[in-house]
């Protein structure tokens, strides 16, 4: 049995596998906490009581844990000093870019539910979008806090327009992985059941339906739906418009709930040929 946490600059998530078995999943999203100033990580005291608290939870299970970092890690200033306090002595590292792109792809190529040969993946997170296949990864500058201040000076449409001059269409079946995936196949539909979401298909009037709705509300109105997770609604709006842009191009996304963890897990765990 491994224990597995995700620590990244929108959500800590902790993850509990015995083999291919899932035990436990706990998100706890961080978006509303992080602060950087001038390039320096403001919170690493607070998030380390988050982690310790969320560690509880793991060790009830099993005391083999490890951590793994992700982008705000890897460009503050402060990155690896708050990290390794946060991790304190447990196994585990701040992952590449490259890493956390091979193990998010392969947490969809392993993925036995969704069973697809050669999937195209985005997966979207505060500080940027990858977009990864068998052959490549491209990251680039998309992430929903990046999106959020361009909403700021600019109109929807030509954040859109900015966001596709990016993007070219993809070939092959396409994957959405990260939380905005996530809260948005909750809000289609209505409920957050991590079962019905993954492998959810979002099509284009999924978007506009969504967009349509929780586009008039207030950040405090979005945060009393029963199916947003505490502190999505800072990132929301940002999320759905890269998602727009996104599905437009391949007409539609299949959502993934799981991430580069469950890939690392089931490595760890040998439930895939391979190690870490």
């Amino acid at each position: 049995m491994v224990g597995v946490f995700d620590l990244g600059s929108n959500s800590f998530i902790s993850l509990v596998l015995d083999g291919r078995k899932e035990i436990m999943e706990d998100i706890q999203v961080t978006a509303v906490a992080f602060h950087v100033e001038d390039g320096y990580i403001q919170s690493c005291d607070k998030f380390k009581l988050k982690f310790e608290k969320m560690k509880e939870e793991v060790l009830k299970y099993t005391d083999n844990i490890h951590v793994f970092g992700t982008a705000i890690f890897r460009e503050a200033k402060n990155g690896k000093e708050c990290f390794e306090y946060i991790k304190g002595k447990h196994y585990g590292k701040i992952l590449s870019g490259e890493e956390e792109a091979r193990y998010s792809y392969l947490s969809v190529l392993w993925d036995e539910e969704l069973k697809l040969k050669n999937p195209v993946v985005y997966d979207l997170g505060g500080g940027s979008l990858e977009i990864l296949d068998s052959f490549s990864v491209k990251s680039l500058p998309l992430g929903t806090k990046k999106v959020k201040d361009m909403l700021k000076s600019d109109s929807i449409h030509e954040t859109l327009e900015y966001i596709k001059s990016f993007l070219q269409r993809p070939s092959g079946s396409v994957v959405g992985i990260g939380g905005t995936f996530v809260t948005v196949a909750a809000v289609v539909l209505k409920e957050w059941n991590l079962k019905r979401i993954h492998g959810y298909k979002l099509r284009v009037e999924d978007i506009d339906h969504v967009m349509g709705f929780l586009f008039p509300m207030s950040e405090k109105e979005i945060a009393s739906l029963p199916y947003i997770p505490e502190g999505r609604e800072k990132t929301i709006k940002p999320g759905i418009v890269i998602v727009k842009a996104l599905i437009e191009l391949c007409d539609e996304i299949t959502v993934s709930r799981r991430g580069y963890r469950y890939a690392i897990g089931w490595e760890l765990e040998k439930s895939v040929p391979g190690g870490i």
